[in-house]
Parts: C-alpha cells; sequence; structure tokens
C-alpha cells in the first residue's frame, strides 16, 4: 500500500506526546501508534461531555462495542474493526453527530451543497485506510457487506445503550429501537486512565501485541527528526 493523497498542499503539523510533530495532511501507516490512539482517544468525550459526572469517552466506546461484538459470536477481526472505527479521531478529533448535523444543515442552507462535510469525510477517510493498513486489517472500502454492516449496527446500538445509560430513559426516545449489546460490563464512565489501558489490552489481543509495540517504534522512528 502506498500513502493516501495528500489532504492539504501545504504540512499541516500537530503535536505528538514526545513533543514530535506529524503532518496530519500526510495519512500514512508508518506514524500510525495505537498506543498513543488509545491515550487520545481516552480523553474524547462521547456526547461532546454534555452528561452529568465524568465524561464517557471515545476509547470506552470503542473497547466496549468490540466486546460486545465478541459477546455476540463475532470474530476476534470483527472486533478488532470496531476497536479501531473511530481511530481516526485520534488525528483530526472528534465532531458530535448533532453538530455534524449542524454543519451539514448549515453548509446546505448557506452554500446549497455540503463542501465542508464533504472535506470532513474525506480527510476521515483516508485516515482510517492507513490506520487499518497498519493493522494489518482491510480497510472500510474493502470490507463486505457484513463487516460494514456489523460496525455500523454496533456502533448505533452502543450509541442509544449510552444515551439511555448516561441521560436516563427519556434519552432512548431519541433513538430506534434496537437490541441492547450483549456487554461485558455496565456502561459506566472509566476514568481516562483505565480507558486507556482498556484499549491498550484489548488492541494486544485483537490486533496483537507485538504488531502494536512494533508500530510505536515505527511510528517513533518517522518522526524522530521533526
Amino acid at each position: 500500500m502506498t500513502a493516501a493523497m495528500r489532504l492539504s498542499p501545504e504540512p499541516i503539523w500537530s503535536f505528538a506526546p514526545d513533543g514530535s510533530v506529524i503532518d496530519i495532511a500526510d495519512p500514512r501507516p508508518e506514524v500510525v501508534c495505537f498506543l498513543e490512539m488509545g491515550n487520545v482517544l481516552s480523553k474524547i468525550a462521547r456526547f461532546d461531555g454534555r452528561n452529568p459526572g465524568v465524561a464517557f469517552s471515545v476509547a470506552q466506546h470503542s473497547v466496549m462495542g468490540a466486546q460486545a461484538i465478541i459477546n455476540e459470536g463475532g470474530s476476534p477481526a470483527d472486533g478488532a474493526l470496531f476497536l479501531l472505527h473511530d481511530g481516526h479521531e485520534y488525528i483530526v478529533g472528534d465532531q458530535s453527530r448533532p453538530s455534524q448535523e449542524l454543519y451539514s444543515s448549515a453548509s446546505h442552507h448557506f452554500y446549497g451543497e455540503e463542501r465542508m462535510i464533504d472535506a470532513v469525510a474525506t480527510c476521515k477517510s483516508a485516515w482510517d485506510e492507513v490506520i487499518y493498513y497498519a493493522a494489518g486489517l482491510p480497510g472500510p472500502e474493502a470490507w463486505t457487506q457484513k463487516q460494514a454492516a456489523l460496525v455500523k449496527s454496533m456502533d448505533a446500538r452502543m450509541c442509544r445503550a449510552e444515551a439511555i445509560a448516561l441521560f436516563g430513559p427519556r434519552a432512548g426516545e431519541r433513538f430506534p429501537k434496537s437490541k441492547p449489546p450483549n456487554l461485558t460490563s455496565a456502561i459506566k464512565p472509566w476514568a481516562p486512565m483505565k480507558a486507556e489501558e482498556e484499549f491498550r489490552k484489548l488492541a494486544y489481543r485483537l490486533i496483537g501485541e507485538g504488531r502494536v509495540i512494533g508500530q510505536a517504534a515505527t511510528a517513533a522512528a518517522a518522526r524522530s527528526s521533526r
């Protein structure tokens, strides 16, 4: 696999945890680090952090949904697809569904098209492809219909279950009814350190500890001069 197309003519630098930088306009498998992914996703709040109390992180959503897929008879590879489905957010950040709908509606209202939304989707997709490649998995464009449906369905089911757990039964009325995911534990927000640890442990299990650690070393070497 070659690097994805550049997303911007000029570099767009973003900090890595060690103080070096990566060009987030240049999606490449060698800069992907699953350990850093878990760290970042553990601090990104679902629902824009609007729930009472501790935030429910993207990392926890990814871990619990992946485990639910396995609990319901899915393969480890199926679980890995879900574990990484929001992985691009560690590079490009998160936009909640209401925010995306607002931007889409406003873009159409003011400009008659959805230029910004298309650009966001392109950036996410480009990073998805290299993230899954780094994990030794097919990117979303190569998923079977069954795999795509499984990830999409679990994402929606998790979203409804999370909303009910975090905001109360009334929140469930905002979603189509769906079967609750077969979770390993109740939906109670984890502290960031726990969410990061659980993401790392499941990545070791589903992607392979050697690949995860090797990819971390590759990413560190790729940005060593920056």
